[in-house]
């Protein structure tokens, strides 16, 4: 069996597949507008087309309810140079009940459900490039 070379390759993901993407990971970015901008990270869990996430009552993020933000996830493999990143446009509002469970890994009181009703979602896939293999004989070692 030979591996033959092959360039990187970059592919646009559709959005059933992004939003299956979302639901691989436990964290993302959280994308907050302003000047400049705010970029969090937190644990969070997708539910239908909505991003669920928990926060503190006097926060960053639920002083910004009712806004528009951008969701980021990815996923990076240093050792093939591939990966792929979704993101998720929304607004940011109240979650009425815990509309699922969520457990924080930051520290404190994270006792404001709040979701993301996703209104677009995009992303992208790398694939990177395989190197030709080298021909040389030889035995293994």
């Amino acid at each position: 069996m030979t591996a033959t070379a092959r360039d990187a390759e970059l592919f646009a993901l559709d959005e059933a597949t992004c939003l299956t993407l979302l639901r691989t990971q436990p964290v993302g970015r959280l994308v907050l507008g302003g000047d400049p901008p705010d970029v969090l990270p937190v644990n969070f869990v997708v539910v239908d087309r909505s991003i669920v996430l928990r926060t503190a009552d006097d926060g960053l993020v639920a002083a910004r309810a009712g806004g528009t933000v951008m969701f980021e996830v990815d996923m990076l493999d240093d050792r093939t140079r591939s990966g792929w990143s979704v993101l998720a446009r929304g607004v940011l509002d109240d979650a009425a009940e815990p509309p699922a469970e969520l457990a924080t890994w930051a520290p404190g009181a994270h006792d404001r459900w709040m979701v993301v009703t996703i209104a677009s979602v995009t992303g992208r896939l790398l694939r990177g490039a395989v190197d030709a293999p080298a021909t040389e004989p030889g035995g293994y070692l």
